[in-house]
């Protein structure tokens, strides 16, 4: 889970959702305006709507590798991610920077889930509403959910790429605001209770392990800038880049990584 960099968005889509976003803003009440806002994301989100295959393309252009989900870095994105749950915050429905593109699997579990921590005494509140409850609005309080359009997740998380492949908290207090925030993503993305991403996290740490060990060698060997520009693109352009940024974060404490990363330290910047 890696910090999306921004890939703007075309004046004409900016205007239609700001349109969308002002039919939902203007109902008289919040439960008319998450009715409202399930129902137009609904009718909106599709192929022939001219915004959101503008969305989605720049969405896309936001992956790590192609098209991989913004929260798992494995999967297919091919879906449009309301980070604040358009159910709870029909506010931010069809805000820009409310979007991410993720699979299926990451998207459909978390669905409507969210916390909140409350500033006056630092609780985490529970967002819930059942199938038949009021429509009631959710507890003011800042997100527990590490926000990636807006934060860099490895302020918070952790990869253990020398054994576990598991993601863990930055913080070793685990009553502080940022370990909090870092197990609830965890546990509400499931990072760490699929085996096969765990899998792949190890597979993408040998492959750029070999990736960069090739390049050191042909440099060496006098292979020109382009082809050179071209295994760099390849590096960067892989998913699970999680896994690179911390490659790079740990290398003093990786024998081989350290070895790696003296032979090639303008890899830092990739």
């Amino acid at each position: 889970m890696i910090q999306l960099i921004d890939s703007g968005l075309e004046d004409f889509a900016i205007s239609k959702l700001a349109d969308y976003q002002k039919l939902i803003d203007d109902k008289p009440t919040y439960p008319e305006r998450v009715v409202e806002a399930k129902k137009k994301f609904k009718s909106s989100n599709t192929t022939k709507n001219r915004a959101f295959i503008e969305v989605k393309k720049k969405l896309s252009l936001m992956c790590c590798g192609p098209d991989r989900c913004n929260y798992c870095e494995d999967s297919k994105a091919d879906e449009v991610e309301h980070i604040y749950p358009k159910d709870w915050y029909p506010e931010k429905c069809f805000v820009w920077m409310n979007y991410c593109y993720a699979c299926g699997t990451c998207n459909g579990p978390k669905n409507n889930k969210f916390a909140v921590l409350k500033r006056i005494d630092g609780t985490v509140v529970e967002l819930i509403r059942d199938k038949d409850s009021d429509i009631i609005e959710p507890e003011e309080g800042e997100t527990v959910l590490i926000n990636p359009r807006l934060e860099n997740p490895l302020d918070y998380l952790f990869l253990d790429i020398s054994n576990t492949f598991f993601f863990t908290s930055m913080d070793d207090d685990t009553a502080s605001e940022a370990s909090i925030r870092a197990e609830y993503t965890i546990k509400i993305l499931g990072l760490n209770s699929r085996s096969y991403l765990v899998k792949a996290r190890k597979l993408a740490f040998s492959n750029f392990e070999s990736r960069l060990s090739d390049y050191i060698t042909k440099r060496n060997a006098g292979a020109n800038q382009n082809q050179l520009n071209n295994m760099i693109e390849n590096i960067k352009g892989e998913h699970h880049q999680t896994v690179w940024s911390e490659m790079k974060r740990q290398k003093d404490i990786i024998p081989v990584l350290q070895n790696l990363f003296m032979d090639a330290p303008e890899a830092l910047l990739w």
